[in-house]
């Protein structure tokens, strides 16, 4: 580690250019990971504040939750070794209904409804409270429209409105924000206000649960996040990109390892002729290159947190210390094997040929 120290400290402006690249490149797989994190919890965080187990839909839908219908009747078929709760969602517009013109279209959010017998089934960390009919809880960021507690919501049919009564955090389905509804408020809405129907789509289950009717299916909520349009395509995507920039910064680093290497033979024919160990040398080498990766990332990483305080209103940016971690430890692993290369070329290194 000394000899790797002096030379760094030697040679600060061509390590410094080497750390400048690992930096950015670092940079950009943290940011990157933050936003495939921070958009596929945006797809999902409505679903696991629930921290449900299971979720039952309709046989025939398709895995689609708005294509499951289900009657009363069946609701009984589900059987649970915990609770459960049924749920209905559909998708609308919304605006503020207390303004006009040009603010009312600044207003506008595309929104899920998520109409719910229990609310506190549902966010059961956030509210202590029951909802009457045309009151609704929303997702915080609709506090960025100007939407208030009080304040009237109107849909995209331009004749429901509801009263806001509370905000919860992180409620996002599909990336959009939650607006929660008592089950009776969202069937009105779902349909039109037709007696007929006293429906909803999918039960939500804590426990175990078995099914009494073939017209049902059961998801773990894994596997029922899997099946969220977009949602597999976006996270693999995301991964393959982060996998390839983790490879081409190891092989970079590699590169840049080994041409000052080459640089340096004949001063290791010299350490050679003296005495020093191949394994000393080599070390110094795979020393240099960890000082390099583990300065270059962190630099990368604290950036990434900076940029991540200034532009979470802005785009899904979302921290999680396990996928830095991993990240991380990557960037080291394949950086010292791509350090391997110039550790080869030590071991090579005839003493008297590279005095010359």
């Amino acid at each position: 580690m000394f000899l790797a120290w002096k030379e760094l400290m030697h040679s600060k402006r061509k390590f410094n250019l080497v750390i400048l690249l690992v930096v950015l490149i670092a940079y950009m797989v943290y940011f990157l990971t933050s936003l495939a994190f921070g958009l596929a919890t945006s797809y999902t965080n409505g679903i696991n504040k629930i921290n449900a187990d299971y979720i039952v839909l309709g046989a025939n839908a398709n895995d689609n939750v708005m294509m499951s219908m289900l009657p009363n009747s069946l609701y009984d078929d589900v059987i649970t070794t915990g609770e459960k709760a049924k749920l209905g969602l559909f998708p609308a517009v919304a605006a503020d209904g207390e303004l006009s013109g040009e603010a009312l279209e600044a207003s506008r959010v595309e929104i899920y409804v998520f109409g719910v017998e229990n609310i506190q089934f549902f966010i059961p960390d956030d509210i202590n409270m029951s909802l009457a009919d045309g009151q609704v809880i929303v997702d915080s960021s609709m506090k960025k429209l100007g939407y208030m507690i009080g304040d009237e919501i109107m849909l995209s049919d331009n004749e429901t409105f509801w009263t806001i009564v509370g905000f919860t955090e992180k409620a996002t389905y599909q990336t959009a924000p939650i607006v929660y509804a008592n089950l009776s408020t969202w069937q009105d809405y779902r349909f039109s206000g037709q007696p007929n129907t006293a429906s909803y789509n999918a039960v939500m289950i804590k426990g175990n649960v078995s099914l009494g009717s073939s017209e049902l299916t059961s998801y773990t909520i894994g596997d029922f996040i899997q099946t969220l349009p977009g949602y597999t395509a976006q996270v693999l995507t995301f991964s393959i990109m982060i996998g390839f920039l983790i490879v081409i910064v190891a092989f970079v680093l590699g590169i840049f390892i080994y041409v000052l290497t080459i640089q340096k033979v004949s001063m290791f024919g010299v350490m050679k002729a003296q005495g020093i160990s191949n394994r000393y040398i080599a070390q110094s080498v795979l020393n240099q290159t960890l000082i390099l990766i583990v300065i270059g990332a962190a630099l990368g990483l604290m950036l990434t947190l900076v940029s991540g305080y200034f532009l979470r209103d802005i785009v899904p940016f979302a921290v999680n210390i396990l996928f830095y971690s991993a990240i991380s430890i990557l960037f080291i692993v394949f950086s010292l094997l791509g350090g391997l290369f110039s550790v080869n070329t030590v071991v090579k290194i005839d003493p008297l040929r590279a005095i010359g």
